[in-house]
């Protein structure tokens, strides 16, 4: 008989006190530490990450800083919620490339307050945004057989110049994932002959150009990369062209559509179509192409387009079954962007610098091609390289940067090493060029494949490092700037008007009216004189109007009833009206004022300062921001109409300057001594009447300061400003 020794009394006191797992809970666990464990945990981690990261920065933004851009597909979000189409105050806007406007109204339509739902529009795009992470991985998957490998490309392709998008409500933040899940799809249906890929691709392109006209450049490039992929290969070529037959039809089916809406038809593209009307000298496309291409390479990291372009010069990377199809999708994508965004540059010609985002769409298929040549080193030769390093000499032509708002990855690149070294701006970069290939050469010769893939991705994310660094820190700053001089109210029209506003310009728009209009919806109306208003243009309809010898306000027919209550936003005039039932004034964007509703607005005074308000000042070229205390020049005179009822004196108030000076109005002079407030006076007779203090100045440094202007009747004083 086989004796078993008895459980020991704390052995049995823990089997009582602790009963055997259930199945379901041990089913439950394995299923987390597989999910742990899981590829996809790493992708969703990354995702939630960079998300993050990229929604505090955007939601740190203080204010739109992309003009037009950010205004015209949030209002028009703004129009679609409230029920009235895509219509700007007024005015049908033929907005066919509409997706983004349709994705933000929804924010738009939970939140009345604009501010939340600009809010929320930045965190819709950043979350779209960041998804373009996910075909870059599940490409480099496939390419790399390696899931953490395939990490490189991923978070490179969410760590570059062009996801400041996140803090903008502009169409690429949709465009650039969708385009970039186009391309990878591109790259597996070449590696797939016969699949479904293809067709993938090319639906991704059709909505991409619905949320961005650009992206139908894509499609030529589409047809280019299969046509390639047919040619690379003579051994293969008749079973490609069979399996990629479909594709090159329905491609090729597109250009001809696409050439057919550009010569013939160009308003089917609504607003877009002027751009079809363009016929630039072909130096100019073929100057800016060359801007467009230099910028490309330094949006990617450099180094990435320089291996594309040692790849090129390479017939075992044409031929490899890897590399083959990521060169036969970068090169045509490239190109085509390069050239349209070149052509346009060429014929629009305020904008006489590159433009980095309209050349970002071709770069994460650059980044998956880099880590796939440093981890198939055989595919690059000596020559190959060296041909590189001469081409990318090529950087030396850089000329300086005009705009760093657009020009973010050259600046960025640049700013920090010309400040420290004064190298200016090609050698700058050619000099990162050259150090980057000499590491590639290095890294090829001394390290594992695995391993350079790795080192070199944290050279090119280096480079994004200082990209990012300075781009964000110059729109950050940029934007708190010109947020200093407004309110801490963005809706202080909405929360003072009581109701629908008009804006009355007088002497030219206000710098701040666009970010008026863009946080308000009561700015329902706009008015102006009929000869324009200076400064940047009102969007929407803008309508006619004058005061009459009676001082009533005219508008023109088309435009409706005559408004009760105005926005007076001008730098420069102030008005007051008769009868004004209620008003209210912020220092910074001006003065709401109502009348009785079934009265005519009827002006008693307008006045039109020397000197205008000012705003902060912004450089294409330095991040300094120039002050609004900053000198400037004004007018010789301060100017006045005026409509009374009864006679009266106006007065007149300055802050004398260092020195004295003197003013007249008519045939009488007064001298304003310095450093002492001083009032002049003179007679406004009844009815209409204008004036003008002339002054022997015209500059706002070291000069008298206008105080105030005031009406003075029977011992009561109205303030005009």
């Amino acid at each position: 008989m086989k004796c078993t020794p008895a459980a020991e009394p704390s052995a049995v006191l823990r089997a009582h006190a602790e009963p055997a797992a259930a199945p379901g809970r041990d089913a439950s666990r394995g299923r987390a530490a597989r999910l742990a464990r899981s590829p996809w945990a790493m992708v969703a981690g990354l995702y939630a990450l960079v998300a993050a990261v990229y929604t505090v920065l955007s939601l740190h933004t203080p204010l739109p800083v992309l003009f037009p851009d950010e205004f015209r597909y949030s209002h028009l979000a703004r129009s679609l919620a409230d029920g009235h189409g895509f219509d700007w105050r007024g005015k049908h806007v033929d907005q066919t490339a509409a997706l983004y406007s349709y994705v933000i109204t929804p924010a738009y339509m939970i939140f009345h307050s604009t501010v939340d739902a600009w809010r929320a529009s930045k965190i819709l795009g950043t979350l779209a945004l960041c998804t373009q992470l996910v075909p870059v991985w599940l490409l480099g998957r496939e390419l790399f057989d390696s899931n953490r490998l395939a990490l490189i490309p991923a978070v490179l392709s969410v760590a570059g110049t062009w996801m400041l998008s996140s803090a903008q409500t502009a169409t690429e933040v949709l465009a650039f994932p969708l385009a970039t899940t186009a391309l990878c799809a591109a790259v597996a249906a070449l590696r797939h002959p016969g699949s479904r890929w293809g067709w993938l691709a090319l639906a991704l392109l059709l909505l991409g150009t619905w949320a961005r006209i650009q992206v139908a450049v894509l499609v030529p490039a589409l047809l280019c990369a299969f046509v390639i992929d047919v040619l690379r290969d003579p051994a293969q070529r008749r079973a490609r062209l069979r399996a990629h037959r479909p594709y090159l039809l329905a491609a090729g089916v597109g250009v001809v559509l696409l050439t057919i809406v550009a010569l013939a038809v160009p308003a089917v593209t609504g607003d877009y179509g002027q751009f079809f009307k363009f016929r630039p000298a072909l130096s100019r496309i073929l100057q800016h192409s060359g801007l467009q291409l230099l910028e490309l390479t330094v949006v990617a990291g450099v180094v990435p387009v320089l291996l594309a372009v040692a790849a090129a010069c390479s017939r075992a990377a044409w031929r490899d079954d890897r590399a083959g199809p990521l060169l036969a999708v970068f090169w045509p994508a490239a190109v085509a962007t390069v050239l349209q965004t070149g052509f346009f540059l060429a014929a629009y010609t305020p904008a006489d610098w590159a433009i980095g985002r309209y050349v970002t769409y071709a770069v994460p298929i650059a980044l998956v091609l880099a880590t796939t040549l440093m981890l198939r080193p055989r595919l690059l030769t000596r020559v190959s390289l060296g041909v590189a390093g001469v081409l990318s000499l090529g950087l030396l032509a850089r000329p300086a940067i005009k705009m760093m708002g657009e020009e973010r990855a050259s600046w960025g690149t640049t700013y920090h090493l010309d400040n420290v070294l004064g190298t200016g701006t090609g050698v700058s970069l050619a000099l990162v060029a050259l150090v980057l290939l000499a590491v590639v050469v290095v890294l090829r010769r001394r390290a594992a494949p695995a391993r350079a893939a790795v080192v070199l991705a944290l050279a090119v994310g280096a480079v994004f490092a200082v990209q990012d660094q300075a781009s964000w820190w110059q729109m950050f700053r940029t934007a708190s700037s010109f947020r200093s001089v407004m309110p801490a109210d963005l809706e202080w029209v909405d929360h003072h008007a009581g109701g629908p506003v008009a804006l009355l310009g007088i002497t030219q728009n206000a710098p701040q009216f666009d970010d008026v209009d863009f946080f308000n919806r009561s700015v329902t109306q706009a008015y102006g004189p009929a000869e324009g208003l200076a400064g940047r243009a009102v969007e929407g309809k803008t309508c006619p109007f004058h005061f009459d010898v009676a001082g009533l306000l005219q508008v023109s027919p088309d435009c409706g009833p005559v408004p009760h209550r105005l926005l007076i936003n001008d730098p420069a005039a102030r008005v007051t009206l008769h009868d004004e039932i209620a008003s209210a004034s912020d220092p910074n964007w001006g003065r709401i004022i109502e009348v009785a509703p079934a009265t005519t607005p009827r002006a008693q005074s307008l006045i039109v300062l020397p000197c205008p308000r000012r705003t902060p000042g912004y450089s294409g070229e330095r991040p300094d921001i120039i002050p609004a205390t900053a000198p400037i020049s004004c007018r010789a005179a301060l100017t006045g109409a005026l409509w009374l009822d009864a006679p009266a004196q106006v007065r007149v108030s300055y802050r004398g300057g260092p020195r004295p000076q003197r003013v007249t109005v008519g045939s009488r002079s007064w001298t304003i001594p310095a450093d002492r407030d001083t009032t002049i006076g003179f007679a406004a007779a009844r009815g209409y009447s204008q004036f003008s203090v002339q002054q022997d100045w015209t500059s706002s440094a070291g000069t008298p300061q206008v105080r105030s202007v005031a009406l003075v009747r029977g011992g009561t004083t109205t303030p005009l400003t």
